[in-house]
């Protein structure tokens, strides 16, 4: 018996009825022209970049503005920081680490978000100019502030400090070659640098977003990990939340800090000391119970992880999204070519471009920057060139 298809009922143009990218489809047509009315007033003209702008964009705004009560530090920020994370922000270069790192990223991060807005690149060129600058001063203001504290910044372990350490030193350098590259009207790759530094810098949305998961998964499955915390943050936990001192369980709890610990030889002397004072002992601390600091100990866990991951996330994406853009890189690479042409920064036809390009410290052939018509009388004057010499 042979068995006949279903049929699929089609419509003018032999398409299936369920096929969503029908052109001729009027509801397919409604959404487009919907969505074209939203984004065409900003200056968008491309519907894929649209998307992409709510999702990375507005997740960075939606983060700087839920942040904004970080400044009233000695009251919101000093009850939400991390459980333990305030002892070290009291006071000294910490204090003045942690200020000038909320004073940088997050007024820094909300200019950010105005320039990837074309309208504003369009029609307010001076303010995405000014905007721009200031941008760049902030996120660098909030790296010197970021490395200030990485030593004890959630915990202070060393692959947090090297994660800090690396996303603070890519950003940095992503910036000088923004910097360099618009200077020299290099617009593509101050485009692209751009493109890197803020993506970079957005992992801290995803972070948050994966320390939450990773939290949930460790607490269902009832993993236990263990990590050191100094007596003196333990007991400071305690009192942040509350607990005065005569009642504080922290001696109770980790009997060690009530211990004179000889330091040449790690050995108990005998001795009593308070624990609120107590800086030299650290105490295994596990990520599972009620108190503070198995809160602290579970953030200061999963922490670098999610840094780590995130960052790689976001480094992947955003090659991703310049690997499939190569048109627009293009075009404006050849809207580079006419103003440094323009600005006397390269003569008219030379294969090197004026800013950090393949062309000029790499291997890049001469039509990777020149537009046809240029690239064509460029390579026919040097044949000229070359065949006069030869019969000279």
């Amino acid at each position: 018996m042979v068995m006949t298809p279903p049929k699929v009922y089609t419509d003018i143009n032999h398409r299936p009825k369920w096929d969503v990218h029908n052109p001729h489809s009027r509801l397919g047509q409604m959404w487009v022209s919907s969505l074209r009315k939203i984004y065409n007033p900003i200056g968008f003209h491309k519907g894929y970049n649209f998307p992409l702008f709510i999702i990375g964009v507005g997740g960075l705004m939606g983060f700087v503005l839920s942040r904004v009560y970080y400044f009233d530090f000695d009251g919101t920020f000093s009850q939400d920081a991390i459980p333990g994370e305030f002892y070290y922000y009291r006071s000294g270069h910490y204090k003045v680490g942690i200020l000038l790192h909320l004073a940088g990223v997050l007024p820094g991060g909300f200019l950010a978000c105005l320039q990837f807005i074309p309208l504003i690149r369009y029609k307010a060129l001076l303010f995405h100019r000014l905007n721009g600058y200031a941008a760049i001063i902030l996120l660098l203001a909030g790296n010197a502030g970021a490395f200030m504290i990485a030593k004890h910044a959630v915990g202070g372990s060393l692959s947090l400090q090297l994660w800090i350490g690396v996303t603070g030193s890519m950003i940095t350098a992503g910036l000088v070659l923004a910097y360099v590259n618009i200077k020299r009207l290099q617009i593509d790759q101050h485009r692209a640098w751009m493109l890197r530094v803020w993506t970079w810098a957005a992992s801290i949305v995803s972070l948050r977003l994966i320390l939450l998961a990773a939290t949930r998964v460790i607490t269902v499955y009832g993993y236990t990990y263990h990590t050191a915390i100094r007596c003196a943050e333990i007991h400071y936990m305690y009192a942040h939340v509350g607990v005065p001192d005569q009642g504080n369980p922290t001696g109770q709890i980790y009997p060690q800090c009530t211990m004179e610990i000889d330091p040449t030889t790690g050995t108990p002397t005998g001795g009593s000391v308070n624990p609120a004072t107590n800086t030299q002992t650290f105490v295994s601390v596990t990520n599972m119970g009620a108190g503070p600091e198995n809160a602290a100990a579970m953030v200061r866990i999963i922490f670098p992880m999610a840094g780590w991951l995130a960052l790689i996330v976001h480094g992947l994406v955003v090659e991703t999204y310049l690997w499939l853009t190569p048109a627009e890189s293009y075009r404006l690479r050849t809207v580079s070519y006419e103003r440094q042409v323009e600005k006397g920064m390269r003569p008219r036809g030379r294969f090197k471009d004026a800013g950090l390009t393949g062309t000029r410290v790499g291997d890049a052939p001469g039509w990777w920057s020149l537009p046809e018509g240029d690239y064509a009388e460029e390579r026919r004057r040097i044949e000229e060139a070359v065949v006069a010499k030869e019969e000279g």
